[in-house]
């Protein structure tokens, strides 16, 4: 697909405004809802089909896995120091993500993700009331700048590590 093709376009909106939905919900309470997750899942195929014409497998082994391996990091988390460190709306919302991005970015994906998580913390952590009480951030938002960042690198530059 064409950078400047209207369907690359109007797949770039969509993933702005689920994004956007999520990061504004998260941010308030603390929860990723199912049917977002479900529509950038939804919409991620369907940008996968459009842009390659073929059913997108290599998008869904990418999103299972990356799924499992954040699934994984929750439980061992939690099996070692007894709290939840990553909420299940954030382990579907990285698979969801997943789908949207060819699986050699995935390691871009994680890291923009977690880099500006990081910096926002040293950045507006001492001086949130909030997470200073709590303790948590909602890591939510984070994966959408991720995603953002990594979709727009593979589809708009040349940076992508693997063309389409």
């Amino acid at each position: 697909m064409q950078p400047g093709s209207d369907i690359l376009w109007i797949f770039g909106l969509s993933l702005v405004v689920i994004i956007g939905a999520i990061a504004l919900i998260d941010l308030k309470r603390m929860i990723i809802p199912n049917a977002l997750n479900a529509a950038l899942v939804v919409s991620g195929l369907g940008f996968q089909y459009a842009s390659q014409s073929k059913f997108p497998l290599l998008a869904i082994v990418g999103a299972l896995s990356l799924t499992a391996v954040f699934y994984a990091i929750r439980a061992i988390y939690l099996s070692t120091r007894g709290v939840v460190g990553l909420g299940l709306g954030d382990v579907k919302m990285a698979g969801a993500s997943a789908v949207w991005l060819n699986p050699a970015n995935l390691p871009v994906f994680i890291f923009i993700s977690c880099a500006s998580a990081l910096i926002s913390l040293g950045v507006f952590g001492r001086h949130n009331s909030q997470f200073r009480s709590s303790g948590r951030l909602p890591f939510g938002p984070f994966l959408g700048v991720g995603l953002l960042a990594s979709w727009c690198m593979e589809n708009f530059t040349n940076l992508g590590l693997l063309a389409r």
